[in-house]
Protein backbone atom coordinates (compact mmCIF):
# COMPACT_ATOMS: atom_id res chain seq x y z
CA UNK A 1 0.00 0.00 0.00
CA UNK A 2 1.02 3.32 -0.97
CA UNK A 3 0.27 6.97 0.87
CA UNK A 4 0.60 9.31 -1.78
CA UNK A 5 0.74 13.11 0.03
CA UNK A 6 0.62 15.67 -2.08
CA UNK A 7 1.48 19.41 -1.46
CA UNK A 8 -2.23 21.52 -1.60
CA UNK A 9 -2.64 25.20 -3.13
CA UNK A 10 -2.82 27.70 0.10
CA UNK A 11 -2.76 27.14 3.67
CA UNK A 12 -3.68 24.34 6.13
CA UNK A 13 -7.26 23.98 7.13
CA UNK A 14 -5.67 23.76 10.65
CA UNK A 15 -3.26 27.00 10.04
CA UNK A 16 -6.41 28.99 8.96
CA UNK A 17 -8.44 27.72 12.36
CA UNK A 18 -5.34 29.07 14.62
CA UNK A 19 -5.20 32.28 12.29
CA UNK A 20 -8.99 33.00 12.57
CA UNK A 21 -8.82 32.16 16.16
CA UNK A 22 -5.84 35.29 16.70
CA UNK A 23 -7.27 37.63 14.92
CA UNK A 24 -10.63 36.68 16.88
CA UNK A 25 -8.92 37.30 20.12
CA UNK A 26 -6.39 39.75 19.36
CA UNK A 27 -7.73 41.92 21.74
CA UNK A 28 -7.05 39.81 24.96
CA UNK A 29 -3.76 38.68 23.37
CA UNK A 30 -2.60 42.22 23.24
CA UNK A 31 -3.76 43.00 26.79
CA UNK A 32 -2.03 40.15 28.31
CA UNK A 33 1.14 40.94 26.08
CA UNK A 34 0.91 44.52 27.70
CA UNK A 35 0.61 43.42 31.16
CA UNK A 36 3.78 40.68 30.80
CA UNK A 37 5.81 43.89 29.22
CA UNK A 38 4.40 46.45 31.34
CA UNK A 39 3.16 48.48 28.02
CA UNK A 40 6.53 48.04 25.71
CA UNK A 41 4.27 45.69 23.71
CA UNK A 42 1.73 48.35 22.65
CA UNK A 43 4.40 50.88 22.29
CA UNK A 44 7.00 48.81 20.36
CA UNK A 45 4.02 48.42 17.44
CA UNK A 46 2.93 52.15 17.92
CA UNK A 47 6.32 52.98 17.15
CA UNK A 48 7.13 50.60 13.93
CA UNK A 49 3.94 52.12 12.80
CA UNK A 50 4.86 55.80 12.82
CA UNK A 51 8.33 54.99 11.40
CA UNK A 52 10.48 55.83 14.15
CA UNK A 53 13.94 54.92 14.23
CA UNK A 54 16.00 53.22 16.37
CA UNK A 55 18.77 55.58 18.54
CA UNK A 56 22.00 55.77 16.60
CA UNK A 57 24.93 53.36 17.60
CA UNK A 58 28.02 55.30 19.04
CA UNK A 59 30.88 54.83 16.32
CA UNK A 60 34.54 53.81 17.13
CA UNK A 61 35.87 52.65 20.83
CA UNK A 62 33.83 52.42 24.12
CA UNK A 63 36.40 53.01 26.90
CA UNK A 64 34.43 52.58 30.46
CA UNK A 65 36.74 53.67 34.04
CA UNK A 66 35.23 51.56 36.24
CA UNK A 67 37.07 53.45 39.06
CA UNK A 68 34.65 56.33 38.74
CA UNK A 69 32.13 54.29 40.25
CA UNK A 70 33.46 52.59 43.00
CA UNK A 71 32.57 53.26 46.23
CA UNK A 72 33.93 51.76 49.58
CA UNK A 73 30.35 51.29 51.40
CA UNK A 74 27.66 49.23 49.91
CA UNK A 75 24.11 48.60 50.20
CA UNK A 76 23.65 45.33 48.82
CA UNK A 77 25.98 43.47 51.25
CA UNK A 78 29.77 43.03 52.61
CA UNK A 79 32.66 43.73 50.68
CA UNK A 80 34.85 40.73 50.52
CA UNK A 81 38.91 40.81 49.34
CA UNK A 82 39.71 37.78 47.69
CA UNK A 83 42.30 36.50 45.27
CA UNK A 84 40.97 35.18 41.86
CA UNK A 85 42.18 31.78 40.05
CA UNK A 86 44.26 34.86 37.87
CA UNK A 87 46.27 36.15 40.92
CA UNK A 88 43.97 39.39 40.39
CA UNK A 89 43.37 40.50 44.24
CA UNK A 90 39.74 42.34 43.86
CA UNK A 91 37.48 44.03 46.35
CA UNK A 92 33.88 43.04 45.40
CA UNK A 93 30.63 43.04 46.82
CA UNK A 94 29.13 39.94 48.02
CA UNK A 95 25.22 40.64 47.78
CA UNK A 96 26.00 41.48 43.69
CA UNK A 97 28.90 40.12 42.80
CA UNK A 98 30.14 43.25 41.99
CA UNK A 99 33.71 44.30 41.49
CA UNK A 100 34.63 47.69 44.02
CA UNK A 101 38.18 48.00 43.50
CA UNK A 102 40.51 46.05 41.54
CA UNK A 103 43.12 45.90 44.16
CA UNK A 104 46.18 44.37 42.69
CA UNK A 105 47.80 41.20 41.08
CA UNK A 106 49.91 38.69 42.50
CA UNK A 107 53.10 38.53 40.42
CA UNK A 108 55.96 36.15 40.09
CA UNK A 109 59.43 36.74 39.89
CA UNK A 110 61.89 33.69 39.06
CA UNK A 111 60.54 31.54 41.92
CA UNK A 112 59.59 34.22 44.08
CA UNK A 113 55.07 35.73 44.38
CA UNK A 114 54.80 38.68 45.45
CA UNK A 115 51.39 41.37 45.77
CA UNK A 116 51.53 44.58 43.21
CA UNK A 117 49.24 47.34 44.27
CA UNK A 118 47.86 48.51 41.14
CA UNK A 119 49.23 51.94 40.87
CA UNK A 120 51.22 53.41 37.71
CA UNK A 121 54.67 52.56 39.20
CA UNK A 122 53.37 48.87 38.67
CA UNK A 123 51.87 48.80 35.04
CA UNK A 124 48.06 49.67 35.95
CA UNK A 125 45.99 51.68 33.65
CA UNK A 126 43.48 52.66 36.68
CA UNK A 127 45.43 53.32 39.81
CA UNK A 128 43.68 53.02 43.13
CA UNK A 129 42.19 55.98 45.09
CA UNK A 130 44.37 58.03 47.29
CA UNK A 131 42.73 56.72 50.59
CA UNK A 132 43.18 52.97 49.51
CA UNK A 133 46.60 53.13 48.85
CA UNK A 134 47.42 54.96 51.93
CA UNK A 135 45.87 52.52 54.06
CA UNK A 136 47.37 49.27 52.16
CA UNK A 137 50.26 50.43 50.43
CA UNK A 138 52.72 48.87 52.68
CA UNK A 139 51.88 45.87 51.23
CA UNK A 140 53.35 46.60 48.42
CA UNK A 141 55.98 43.97 47.71
CA UNK A 142 54.46 41.85 50.15
CA UNK A 143 56.00 38.04 49.59
CA UNK A 144 53.31 35.40 49.46
CA UNK A 145 54.96 31.94 50.50
CA UNK A 146 54.00 29.18 53.46
CA UNK A 147 54.83 32.21 55.98
CA UNK A 148 51.80 34.65 54.24
CA UNK A 149 49.85 32.65 51.79
CA UNK A 150 47.14 34.28 50.06
CA UNK A 151 44.52 34.28 52.29
CA UNK A 152 46.09 35.74 54.74
CA UNK A 153 47.23 38.92 52.53
CA UNK A 154 43.14 38.68 51.52
CA UNK A 155 42.67 39.09 55.50
CA UNK A 156 45.59 41.53 55.95
CA UNK A 157 43.57 43.90 53.38
CA UNK A 158 40.34 43.21 54.56
CA UNK A 159 41.43 44.69 57.90
CA UNK A 160 42.93 47.43 56.76
CA UNK A 161 40.11 48.73 54.39
CA UNK A 162 37.90 48.17 57.49
CA UNK A 163 35.20 45.60 55.42
CA UNK A 164 35.72 42.59 58.17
Amino acid sequence: MVDIISKRDGPRREDERARRMIQANQGAITQIADHLTQGSYSANKRAKAAGAKAPPAPEGKLIYDGAAGAQISSDTGEIRVRVSVNNRVVAYDSGSGRQVFHLGEIRRQEATRYFAIASRENGFFSPLPDEVTEKIGELDGQIIDQACPESLLAAEISERLGFS
